[in-house]
Protein backbone atom coordinates (compact mmCIF):
# COMPACT_ATOMS: atom_id res chain seq x y z
CA UNK A 1 0.00 0.00 0.00
CA UNK A 2 1.66 3.43 -1.02
CA UNK A 3 1.10 7.25 -0.15
CA UNK A 4 2.99 8.51 -3.29
CA UNK A 5 0.77 7.61 -6.39
CA UNK A 6 2.81 4.99 -7.53
CA UNK A 7 1.54 2.84 -10.26
CA UNK A 8 1.62 -0.52 -8.21
CA UNK A 9 -1.04 1.14 -5.84
CA UNK A 10 -3.49 2.38 -8.85
CA UNK A 11 -3.33 -1.55 -10.07
CA UNK A 12 -4.32 -2.86 -6.84
CA UNK A 13 -7.97 -3.10 -8.20
CA UNK A 14 -8.68 -2.29 -12.45
CA UNK A 15 -11.02 0.38 -12.64
CA UNK A 16 -10.59 1.69 -8.86
CA UNK A 17 -9.56 4.35 -7.00
CA UNK A 18 -6.02 4.06 -6.32
CA UNK A 19 -4.92 1.66 -3.10
CA UNK A 20 -8.54 0.00 -2.97
CA UNK A 21 -8.18 -3.38 -2.44
CA UNK A 22 -10.41 -6.11 -4.33
CA UNK A 23 -13.33 -8.09 -2.60
CA UNK A 24 -17.33 -7.58 -1.36
CA UNK A 25 -18.62 -4.88 -0.41
CA UNK A 26 -19.62 -6.02 2.70
CA UNK A 27 -16.18 -7.56 3.54
CA UNK A 28 -14.22 -4.57 2.66
CA UNK A 29 -16.65 -1.99 4.16
CA UNK A 30 -17.13 -3.66 8.02
CA UNK A 31 -13.82 -2.00 9.82
CA UNK A 32 -15.74 1.65 8.64
CA UNK A 33 -19.34 0.01 10.48
CA UNK A 34 -17.60 -0.69 13.08
CA UNK A 35 -15.85 2.07 13.67
CA UNK A 36 -19.31 4.35 13.55
CA UNK A 37 -20.58 2.33 15.81
CA UNK A 38 -17.65 2.81 17.93
CA UNK A 39 -17.80 5.87 17.30
CA UNK A 40 -21.20 6.13 18.40
CA UNK A 41 -20.34 5.14 21.57
CA UNK A 42 -17.97 7.54 22.30
CA UNK A 43 -20.60 10.39 21.59
CA UNK A 44 -22.54 8.65 23.75
CA UNK A 45 -20.17 8.42 26.47
CA UNK A 46 -20.33 12.37 26.22
CA UNK A 47 -23.67 12.68 26.41
CA UNK A 48 -25.60 14.62 28.93
CA UNK A 49 -29.50 15.61 28.87
CA UNK A 50 -28.59 19.55 28.46
CA UNK A 51 -31.83 22.36 27.44
CA UNK A 52 -32.05 23.83 24.66
CA UNK A 53 -30.80 28.11 24.72
CA UNK A 54 -27.80 26.96 26.68
CA UNK A 55 -24.86 27.98 24.25
CA UNK A 56 -27.30 30.88 22.85
CA UNK A 57 -26.93 29.69 19.13
CA UNK A 58 -29.02 26.52 19.94
CA UNK A 59 -31.51 28.47 21.37
CA UNK A 60 -31.74 30.40 17.83
CA UNK A 61 -31.66 27.62 15.94
CA UNK A 62 -34.70 25.88 18.07
CA UNK A 63 -36.92 29.04 18.09
CA UNK A 64 -35.97 29.23 13.88
CA UNK A 65 -36.82 25.84 13.52
CA UNK A 66 -40.03 25.71 15.57
CA UNK A 67 -41.05 28.62 13.69
CA UNK A 68 -40.78 26.31 10.14
CA UNK A 69 -42.74 23.94 11.90
CA UNK A 70 -46.01 26.17 12.71
CA UNK A 71 -45.77 27.27 8.95
CA UNK A 72 -44.28 30.69 9.69
CA UNK A 73 -41.51 30.69 7.41
CA UNK A 74 -37.69 31.53 8.30
CA UNK A 75 -38.83 33.92 11.56
CA UNK A 76 -37.32 34.42 14.42
CA UNK A 77 -40.13 32.56 16.91
CA UNK A 78 -40.91 34.96 20.11
CA UNK A 79 -38.87 37.88 19.27
CA UNK A 80 -41.07 40.82 18.63
CA UNK A 81 -41.69 42.26 15.26
CA UNK A 82 -41.76 39.15 13.43
CA UNK A 83 -38.67 39.43 12.03
CA UNK A 84 -36.88 37.17 9.27
CA UNK A 85 -34.22 34.66 10.44
CA UNK A 86 -31.83 35.48 8.16
CA UNK A 87 -28.45 34.93 10.38
CA UNK A 88 -28.11 30.76 10.11
CA UNK A 89 -28.46 29.22 6.26
CA UNK A 90 -31.82 27.45 6.56
CA UNK A 91 -30.88 23.26 6.66
CA UNK A 92 -30.52 22.85 10.02
CA UNK A 93 -32.93 24.81 10.99
CA UNK A 94 -35.35 23.03 8.60
CA UNK A 95 -34.44 19.42 9.86
CA UNK A 96 -35.26 20.88 14.02
CA UNK A 97 -38.62 22.04 12.17
CA UNK A 98 -38.64 18.57 11.18
CA UNK A 99 -38.36 17.48 14.48
CA UNK A 100 -40.46 20.04 15.78
CA UNK A 101 -43.32 18.91 14.00
CA UNK A 102 -42.82 15.48 14.70
CA UNK A 103 -42.29 15.95 18.33
CA UNK A 104 -44.18 19.30 19.41
CA UNK A 105 -42.34 20.22 22.02
CA UNK A 106 -38.66 21.58 22.91
CA UNK A 107 -37.46 18.66 25.59
CA UNK A 108 -38.20 15.82 23.14
CA UNK A 109 -36.63 17.85 20.00
CA UNK A 110 -33.95 18.90 22.49
CA UNK A 111 -32.99 15.61 23.15
CA UNK A 112 -33.61 14.09 19.71
CA UNK A 113 -31.29 16.99 18.05
CA UNK A 114 -28.44 16.00 20.38
CA UNK A 115 -28.80 12.10 19.39
CA UNK A 116 -29.30 12.92 16.04
CA UNK A 117 -25.94 15.01 16.25
CA UNK A 118 -23.95 11.86 17.63
CA UNK A 119 -24.94 9.95 14.49
CA UNK A 120 -24.02 12.34 12.29
CA UNK A 121 -20.52 13.03 13.69
CA UNK A 122 -20.00 9.06 14.28
CA UNK A 123 -21.06 8.89 10.39
CA UNK A 124 -18.47 11.88 9.95
CA UNK A 125 -15.93 9.40 10.88
CA UNK A 126 -16.68 6.42 9.04
CA UNK A 127 -16.92 8.65 6.15
CA UNK A 128 -13.43 10.21 6.32
CA UNK A 129 -12.05 6.73 7.15
CA UNK A 130 -13.53 5.46 3.96
CA UNK A 131 -12.36 8.81 1.74
CA UNK A 132 -8.78 7.64 3.28
CA UNK A 133 -8.82 4.28 1.99
CA UNK A 134 -10.27 5.29 -1.00
CA UNK A 135 -8.86 8.14 -2.00
CA UNK A 136 -5.27 8.16 0.04
CA UNK A 137 -4.26 4.63 -0.42
CA UNK A 138 -4.66 3.89 3.24
CA UNK A 139 -5.45 0.22 4.48
CA UNK A 140 -8.76 -0.53 5.64
CA UNK A 141 -7.88 -0.97 9.82
CA UNK A 142 -5.22 1.75 9.05
CA UNK A 143 -7.77 3.94 7.64
CA UNK A 144 -10.44 3.40 10.33
CA UNK A 145 -7.57 3.88 13.25
CA UNK A 146 -7.02 7.20 12.02
CA UNK A 147 -10.25 8.29 11.58
CA UNK A 148 -11.59 7.10 15.16
CA UNK A 149 -8.89 8.60 16.83
CA UNK A 150 -9.55 12.01 14.96
CA UNK A 151 -13.27 11.76 15.81
CA UNK A 152 -12.68 10.63 19.21
CA UNK A 153 -11.82 14.27 20.75
CA UNK A 154 -13.81 15.85 22.71
CA UNK A 155 -13.63 19.21 21.56
CA UNK A 156 -15.08 17.51 17.98
CA UNK A 157 -17.87 15.63 20.46
CA UNK A 158 -18.90 19.24 22.23
CA UNK A 159 -21.08 21.63 19.70
CA UNK A 160 -23.31 17.71 19.12
CA UNK A 161 -24.24 17.53 22.15
CA UNK A 162 -27.14 20.60 21.85
CA UNK A 163 -28.50 21.69 18.62
CA UNK A 164 -25.76 22.96 16.71
CA UNK A 165 -25.12 22.53 13.04
CA UNK A 166 -21.66 21.09 13.46
CA UNK A 167 -22.56 18.08 13.38
CA UNK A 168 -24.23 18.06 10.10
CA UNK A 169 -22.00 20.40 8.36
CA UNK A 170 -18.73 17.28 9.65
CA UNK A 171 -21.01 14.68 8.02
CA UNK A 172 -21.65 16.47 4.56
CA UNK A 173 -18.02 17.53 4.43
CA UNK A 174 -16.51 13.76 5.01
CA UNK A 175 -19.71 12.43 2.54
CA UNK A 176 -18.20 15.03 -0.04
CA UNK A 177 -14.95 13.46 0.64
CA UNK A 178 -15.88 10.01 0.36
CA UNK A 179 -17.16 10.92 -3.22
CA UNK A 180 -14.14 12.36 -4.66
CA UNK A 181 -12.23 9.16 -5.62
CA UNK A 182 -15.21 8.81 -8.36
CA UNK A 183 -16.28 12.07 -8.47
CA UNK A 184 -12.90 13.05 -9.44
CA UNK A 185 -12.78 10.82 -12.50
CA UNK A 186 -13.79 11.97 -16.08
CA UNK A 187 -17.15 10.77 -17.03
CA UNK A 188 -18.99 9.28 -13.96
CA UNK A 189 -21.54 11.73 -13.25
CA UNK A 190 -23.43 10.43 -10.89
CA UNK A 191 -20.64 10.93 -8.74
CA UNK A 192 -20.05 14.37 -9.75
CA UNK A 193 -23.79 14.89 -9.08
CA UNK A 194 -24.14 13.14 -5.31
CA UNK A 195 -20.62 15.45 -4.59
CA UNK A 196 -22.58 18.95 -6.18
CA UNK A 197 -25.74 18.11 -4.13
CA UNK A 198 -23.22 17.54 -0.77
CA UNK A 199 -22.09 20.71 -1.53
CA UNK A 200 -25.27 22.66 -2.06
CA UNK A 201 -25.82 20.82 1.26
CA UNK A 202 -22.36 22.05 3.29
CA UNK A 203 -23.21 25.42 1.62
CA UNK A 204 -26.85 25.83 3.59
CA UNK A 205 -25.73 24.18 6.88
CA UNK A 206 -23.23 26.63 8.14
CA UNK A 207 -22.03 29.95 6.33
CA UNK A 208 -18.34 28.40 6.71
CA UNK A 209 -19.82 25.86 4.04
CA UNK A 210 -17.48 28.40 1.68
CA UNK A 211 -14.56 26.96 3.09
CA UNK A 212 -15.55 23.32 1.78
CA UNK A 213 -16.97 24.54 -1.52
CA UNK A 214 -13.67 26.59 -1.80
CA UNK A 215 -11.45 23.37 -1.06
CA UNK A 216 -13.29 20.95 -3.75
CA UNK A 217 -13.23 24.41 -6.53
CA UNK A 218 -9.26 24.09 -5.97
CA UNK A 219 -9.09 20.56 -6.09
CA UNK A 220 -11.07 19.89 -9.35
CA UNK A 221 -9.48 22.55 -11.09
CA UNK A 222 -6.23 21.46 -10.18
CA UNK A 223 -7.06 17.68 -10.97
CA UNK A 224 -9.65 18.20 -13.94
CA UNK A 225 -9.61 21.73 -15.17
CA UNK A 226 -12.29 24.81 -14.74
CA UNK A 227 -14.83 23.53 -16.23
CA UNK A 228 -14.93 20.19 -13.88
CA UNK A 229 -14.61 21.99 -11.13
CA UNK A 230 -17.61 24.78 -12.16
CA UNK A 231 -19.68 21.42 -13.39
CA UNK A 232 -19.30 20.39 -9.18
CA UNK A 233 -19.58 23.46 -7.05
CA UNK A 234 -21.28 25.49 -9.43
CA UNK A 235 -24.77 24.96 -7.87
CA UNK A 236 -22.75 25.12 -4.17
CA UNK A 237 -21.69 29.03 -5.31
CA UNK A 238 -25.26 29.43 -6.72
CA UNK A 239 -27.03 28.14 -3.58
CA UNK A 240 -25.04 30.38 -1.01
CA UNK A 241 -24.84 33.14 -3.55
CA UNK A 242 -29.03 32.99 -3.29
CA UNK A 243 -29.20 32.70 -0.02
CA UNK A 244 -26.91 35.57 0.98
CA UNK A 245 -28.65 37.40 -1.52
CA UNK A 246 -32.35 36.50 0.17
CA UNK A 247 -30.97 37.45 3.69
CA UNK A 248 -29.28 40.31 2.70
CA UNK A 249 -32.82 41.60 1.18
CA UNK A 250 -34.52 41.30 3.86
CA UNK A 251 -32.12 42.52 6.82
CA UNK A 252 -33.43 45.64 6.79
CA UNK A 253 -36.57 44.80 8.67
CA UNK A 254 -34.62 44.43 11.36
CA UNK A 255 -33.86 46.83 13.54
CA UNK A 256 -30.00 48.60 13.34
CA UNK A 257 -29.37 47.51 16.62
CA UNK A 258 -30.03 44.10 16.48
CA UNK A 259 -28.18 43.39 13.70
CA UNK A 260 -25.22 42.56 15.45
CA UNK A 261 -27.16 39.27 16.23
CA UNK A 262 -29.87 39.07 14.33
CA UNK A 263 -28.92 40.20 10.88
CA UNK A 264 -26.80 38.34 8.13
CA UNK A 265 -22.94 37.16 8.10
CA UNK A 266 -22.03 38.33 5.51
CA UNK A 267 -23.05 42.28 6.52
CA UNK A 268 -21.92 42.10 9.90
CA UNK A 269 -18.51 40.62 8.72
CA UNK A 270 -17.95 43.38 6.73
CA UNK A 271 -19.13 45.80 8.95
CA UNK A 272 -16.10 44.41 10.88
CA UNK A 273 -13.46 43.96 8.25
CA UNK A 274 -14.21 46.36 6.04
CA UNK A 275 -16.07 49.05 8.09
CA UNK A 276 -13.07 49.09 10.39
CA UNK A 277 -10.07 48.03 8.73
CA UNK A 278 -7.88 49.82 10.84
CA UNK A 279 -9.32 47.72 14.12
CA UNK A 280 -9.31 44.93 12.37
CA UNK A 281 -4.96 45.27 10.64
CA UNK A 282 -4.48 46.41 14.25
CA UNK A 283 -6.22 43.02 15.91
CA UNK A 284 -5.13 40.69 13.13
CA UNK A 285 -1.50 39.38 14.73
CA UNK A 286 -2.94 38.88 17.92
CA UNK A 287 -6.11 37.28 16.63
CA UNK A 288 -3.71 34.53 13.93
CA UNK A 289 -1.73 33.85 17.40
CA UNK A 290 -5.14 33.16 19.42
CA UNK A 291 -6.19 30.97 16.31
CA UNK A 292 -3.09 28.86 15.76
CA UNK A 293 -3.34 28.54 19.78
CA UNK A 294 -6.71 26.98 19.44
CA UNK A 295 -5.61 24.65 16.62
CA UNK A 296 -2.43 23.63 18.74
CA UNK A 297 -4.63 22.87 21.65
CA UNK A 298 -6.74 20.50 19.91
CA UNK A 299 -3.45 18.77 19.05
CA UNK A 300 -1.75 18.03 22.60
CA UNK A 301 -5.55 18.41 24.71
CA UNK A 302 -4.56 19.32 28.23
CA UNK A 303 -1.48 20.77 27.95
CA UNK A 304 -0.80 24.56 28.27
CA UNK A 305 1.77 27.79 28.60
CA UNK A 306 4.82 27.53 26.85
CA UNK A 307 4.55 23.16 26.54
CA UNK A 308 2.23 23.97 24.74
CA UNK A 309 4.01 24.79 21.67
CA UNK A 310 6.90 22.34 22.50
CA UNK A 311 4.48 19.82 22.05
CA UNK A 312 2.53 20.87 18.68
CA UNK A 313 5.43 22.16 16.47
CA UNK A 314 6.75 19.27 15.81
CA UNK A 315 3.20 17.94 15.40
CA UNK A 316 2.00 21.47 13.21
CA UNK A 317 5.27 20.21 11.05
CA UNK A 318 3.68 16.67 10.35
CA UNK A 319 0.47 18.14 10.14
CA UNK A 320 2.11 20.49 6.97
CA UNK A 321 3.97 17.41 5.84
CA UNK A 322 1.01 15.13 5.71
CA UNK A 323 -1.01 17.90 4.18
CA UNK A 324 1.66 18.22 0.83
CA UNK A 325 1.21 13.98 0.91
CA UNK A 326 -2.79 14.04 0.57
CA UNK A 327 -2.58 17.12 -1.60
CA UNK A 328 -1.19 14.36 -3.95
CA UNK A 329 -3.70 11.60 -3.10
CA UNK A 330 -6.80 13.38 -1.44
CA UNK A 331 -6.63 17.02 -2.20
CA UNK A 332 -9.95 18.47 -1.10
CA UNK A 333 -9.07 17.36 2.23
CA UNK A 334 -5.68 20.11 2.84
CA UNK A 335 -7.40 22.61 0.58
CA UNK A 336 -10.81 22.53 2.55
CA UNK A 337 -8.36 22.63 5.49
CA UNK A 338 -6.90 25.64 4.30
CA UNK A 339 -9.66 27.27 3.37
CA UNK A 340 -11.50 27.26 6.35
CA UNK A 341 -8.43 27.88 8.36
CA UNK A 342 -8.26 31.35 5.93
CA UNK A 343 -11.67 32.12 7.11
CA UNK A 344 -10.84 31.66 11.23
CA UNK A 345 -8.15 34.39 10.63
CA UNK A 346 -10.89 36.41 8.74
CA UNK A 347 -13.55 36.02 11.04
CA UNK A 348 -13.13 38.53 13.94
CA UNK A 349 -13.19 36.60 17.15
CA UNK A 350 -12.36 33.20 18.12
CA UNK A 351 -14.09 30.21 20.04
CA UNK A 352 -13.55 26.43 20.84
CA UNK A 353 -16.42 25.72 19.19
CA UNK A 354 -15.49 27.35 15.54
CA UNK A 355 -12.34 25.52 15.45
CA UNK A 356 -13.55 22.27 16.30
CA UNK A 357 -14.70 21.09 12.81
CA UNK A 358 -10.50 21.71 11.92
CA UNK A 359 -9.48 19.76 14.52
CA UNK A 360 -9.75 15.86 12.46
CA UNK A 361 -8.72 17.51 9.07
CA UNK A 362 -5.12 17.95 11.15
CA UNK A 363 -5.17 15.25 12.72
CA UNK A 364 -5.47 13.13 10.18
CA UNK A 365 -2.98 15.28 8.46
CA UNK A 366 -0.61 14.36 11.12
CA UNK A 367 -1.31 10.47 11.61
CA UNK A 368 -0.87 10.02 7.05
CA UNK A 369 2.40 11.88 7.96
CA UNK A 370 3.11 9.78 10.52
CA UNK A 371 2.54 6.48 8.84
CA UNK A 372 4.71 7.84 5.69
CA UNK A 373 7.41 8.51 7.76
CA UNK A 374 7.33 5.04 8.75
CA UNK A 375 7.37 3.61 5.70
CA UNK A 376 9.45 5.86 3.82
CA UNK A 377 12.60 7.00 6.04
CA UNK A 378 15.54 5.09 4.45
CA UNK A 379 16.77 4.90 8.27
CA UNK A 380 15.61 2.54 10.65
CA UNK A 381 16.43 4.20 13.24
CA UNK A 382 14.73 7.51 12.00
CA UNK A 383 11.59 4.84 11.09
CA UNK A 384 11.51 3.75 14.72
CA UNK A 385 12.04 7.41 16.02
CA UNK A 386 8.62 8.45 14.41
CA UNK A 387 6.91 5.00 15.63
CA UNK A 388 8.04 5.81 18.82
CA UNK A 389 7.27 9.70 19.04
CA UNK A 390 3.59 8.77 17.48
CA UNK A 391 2.62 6.33 19.60
CA UNK A 392 3.42 8.26 22.69
CA UNK A 393 0.94 11.18 21.10
CA UNK A 394 -1.53 8.78 20.52
CA UNK A 395 -1.31 7.53 23.70
CA UNK A 396 -1.52 10.57 25.60
CA UNK A 397 -3.98 11.88 23.34
CA UNK A 398 -6.31 8.72 24.09
CA UNK A 399 -5.59 9.32 27.81
CA UNK A 400 -7.07 12.54 27.73
CA UNK A 401 -9.90 11.60 25.38
CA UNK A 402 -10.95 8.81 28.11
CA UNK A 403 -10.57 11.31 30.93
CA UNK A 404 -12.66 13.69 29.61
CA UNK A 405 -15.41 11.42 28.89
CA UNK A 406 -15.06 10.05 32.21
CA UNK A 407 -15.02 13.59 34.19
CA UNK A 408 -17.91 14.48 31.72
CA UNK A 409 -15.95 17.60 30.46
CA UNK A 410 -17.87 18.24 27.36
CA UNK A 411 -21.34 18.97 28.65
CA UNK A 412 -19.59 20.80 32.01
CA UNK A 413 -19.62 24.04 30.99
CA UNK A 414 -23.47 23.81 29.38
CA UNK A 415 -24.56 22.05 33.04
CA UNK A 416 -23.08 24.71 34.40
CA UNK A 417 -25.05 27.28 32.40
CA UNK A 418 -27.88 25.29 32.35
CA UNK A 419 -28.31 25.86 35.69
CA UNK A 420 -28.24 29.66 35.62
CA UNK A 421 -30.64 29.82 32.62
CA UNK A 422 -32.58 27.63 34.58
CA UNK A 423 -32.98 30.13 37.72
CA UNK A 424 -33.61 32.63 35.57
CA UNK A 425 -36.69 31.12 34.32
CA UNK A 426 -38.01 30.64 38.03
CA UNK A 427 -37.30 34.07 38.76
CA UNK A 428 -39.37 35.10 35.96
CA UNK A 429 -42.30 33.04 36.12
CA UNK A 430 -42.39 33.70 39.77
CA UNK A 431 -42.11 37.70 38.81
CA UNK A 432 -42.93 38.55 35.35
CA UNK A 433 -46.22 38.45 33.46
CA UNK A 434 -46.83 36.09 30.55
CA UNK A 435 -47.25 39.21 28.26
CA UNK A 436 -43.58 40.48 29.61
CA UNK A 437 -41.29 41.30 27.27
CA UNK A 438 -37.72 40.20 28.29
CA UNK A 439 -34.15 40.89 26.89
CA UNK A 440 -30.92 38.69 28.16
CA UNK A 441 -27.23 38.92 26.59
CA UNK A 442 -27.32 35.29 25.14
CA UNK A 443 -30.67 33.51 27.05
CA UNK A 444 -33.31 35.60 25.63
CA UNK A 445 -33.91 32.31 22.73
CA UNK A 446 -34.11 30.04 25.83
CA UNK A 447 -36.77 32.27 28.18
CA UNK A 448 -39.01 31.91 25.37
CA UNK A 449 -38.50 28.42 24.68
CA UNK A 450 -38.51 27.18 28.27
CA UNK A 451 -41.44 30.35 29.68
CA UNK A 452 -42.96 31.37 26.50
CA UNK A 453 -42.25 35.20 26.85
CA UNK A 454 -41.44 37.52 24.11
CA UNK A 455 -37.65 37.98 24.26
CA UNK A 456 -34.99 39.82 22.13
CA UNK A 457 -31.12 40.31 22.66
CA UNK A 458 -30.29 42.81 24.86
CA UNK A 459 -26.77 43.84 23.67
CA UNK A 460 -24.88 44.24 20.77
CA UNK A 461 -22.09 42.22 19.10
CA UNK A 462 -19.34 44.16 17.51
CA UNK A 463 -15.70 42.58 18.57
CA UNK A 464 -14.08 44.77 16.01
CA UNK A 465 -14.84 48.34 16.37
CA UNK A 466 -13.11 51.21 15.66
CA UNK A 467 -13.07 52.20 18.78
CA UNK A 468 -11.09 50.56 20.62
CA UNK A 469 -13.05 51.67 24.26
CA UNK A 470 -16.09 50.99 22.85
CA UNK A 471 -16.92 47.86 24.16
CA UNK A 472 -18.13 44.20 22.38
CA UNK A 473 -21.83 44.30 23.67
CA UNK A 474 -22.47 48.26 22.62
CA UNK A 475 -22.53 51.24 24.21
CA UNK A 476 -25.02 52.42 26.91
CA UNK A 477 -27.00 54.58 24.41
CA UNK A 478 -26.78 51.94 21.88
CA UNK A 479 -28.36 49.13 24.40
CA UNK A 480 -30.71 51.41 25.32
CA UNK A 481 -31.56 52.39 21.97
CA UNK A 482 -31.89 48.51 21.19
CA UNK A 483 -34.42 48.41 24.03
CA UNK A 484 -36.87 50.97 22.95
CA UNK A 485 -36.81 49.42 19.38
CA UNK A 486 -38.01 46.59 20.81
CA UNK A 487 -40.40 47.55 24.16
CA UNK A 488 -38.18 45.31 26.48
CA UNK A 489 -39.58 45.67 29.73
CA UNK A 490 -37.67 43.00 31.74
CA UNK A 491 -33.78 42.59 31.79
CA UNK A 492 -31.53 39.42 32.90
CA UNK A 493 -28.39 40.90 33.73
CA UNK A 494 -26.24 38.16 32.74
CA UNK A 495 -22.17 37.76 34.56
CA UNK A 496 -23.37 40.01 37.01
CA UNK A 497 -24.70 42.97 35.26
CA UNK A 498 -21.03 43.69 33.18
CA UNK A 499 -22.85 43.68 29.56
CA UNK A 500 -25.92 45.53 30.52
CA UNK A 501 -24.87 47.33 33.99
CA UNK A 502 -23.70 50.87 33.04
CA UNK A 503 -27.09 51.12 30.56
CA UNK A 504 -29.67 50.11 33.07
CA UNK A 505 -26.85 52.66 35.77
CA UNK A 506 -27.84 55.71 33.10
CA UNK A 507 -31.65 54.73 33.30
CA UNK A 508 -31.88 55.01 36.41
CA UNK A 509 -29.99 58.14 36.82
CA UNK A 510 -31.98 59.90 34.37
CA UNK A 511 -35.26 58.22 35.27
CA UNK A 512 -35.00 57.65 39.01
CA UNK A 513 -36.91 54.57 40.20
CA UNK A 514 -37.48 53.28 36.72
CA UNK A 515 -35.47 49.94 37.32
CA UNK A 516 -36.80 47.86 40.29
CA UNK A 517 -34.55 44.65 40.60
CA UNK A 518 -37.25 41.57 41.31
CA UNK A 519 -34.80 38.69 41.86
CA UNK A 520 -31.10 38.27 42.35
CA UNK A 521 -29.43 34.49 40.99
CA UNK A 522 -25.39 35.09 41.52
CA UNK A 523 -24.11 36.06 39.09
CA UNK A 524 -27.02 36.95 37.51
CA UNK A 525 -30.05 39.40 38.50
CA UNK A 526 -33.55 39.83 36.68
CA UNK A 527 -34.85 43.60 36.80
CA UNK A 528 -38.07 45.36 35.77
CA UNK A 529 -38.26 48.90 33.55
CA UNK A 530 -40.79 50.65 34.84
CA UNK A 531 -39.70 53.62 32.19
CA UNK A 532 -42.94 55.72 30.95
CA UNK A 533 -42.82 57.20 27.72
CA UNK A 534 -41.59 60.72 28.95
CA UNK A 535 -38.34 59.05 30.63
CA UNK A 536 -37.75 56.38 26.68
CA UNK A 537 -38.02 60.07 24.82
CA UNK A 538 -35.42 61.77 26.97
CA UNK A 539 -32.39 59.41 25.13
CA UNK A 540 -33.13 60.71 22.01
CA UNK A 541 -34.82 58.65 18.64
CA UNK A 542 -34.47 55.45 18.92
CA UNK A 543 -32.02 54.16 16.27
CA UNK A 544 -28.58 54.38 17.87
Amino acid sequence: MTLDGSEAGARARPGGPPGAPEGSGLRRSWPFLVLALALLGIGLSFWRPIPAGVWHDDGVYMVIGKALSQGDGLRYEGVPGDLPAVKFPPLYPGLLGVLWLALGSVGPVTLAASLLNLVFVAAAGALTAWALHEGAGLGRLEAAALAGLAFASADVWRPALVPLSESLFLVLAAGALATWPRASRPGDRRWTLALAALLVAAALTRSAGVAVVAGFALALALRRGLVAAAAATGPAVLAAGTWGWWASSRAERIPEGLRDVLGPYGGWLAGQVVGSPGAFLRGLPAHAEAVTSRIAALLVPGVVGPWLWVAAVPLAGAALAGGWILAKRLPPLPWVALAYFALLLLWPFVDRRLVAPLHPWVVVAVGVAALEGMRRLPDARLRRGVAGVAFVWVAAYAAVTASRAERGWAAAGYQLRADRMAAAVEALKTTAPAEAVVGAPEFWAALHLHGGWASAPSARFTPRAEDEASPVWGTPLEQIALWKEVGLDHLLLEQGGQINGDALNLVEQRCPGSVRILARMPPQMLVRLDWDEACRAGFGPTAP
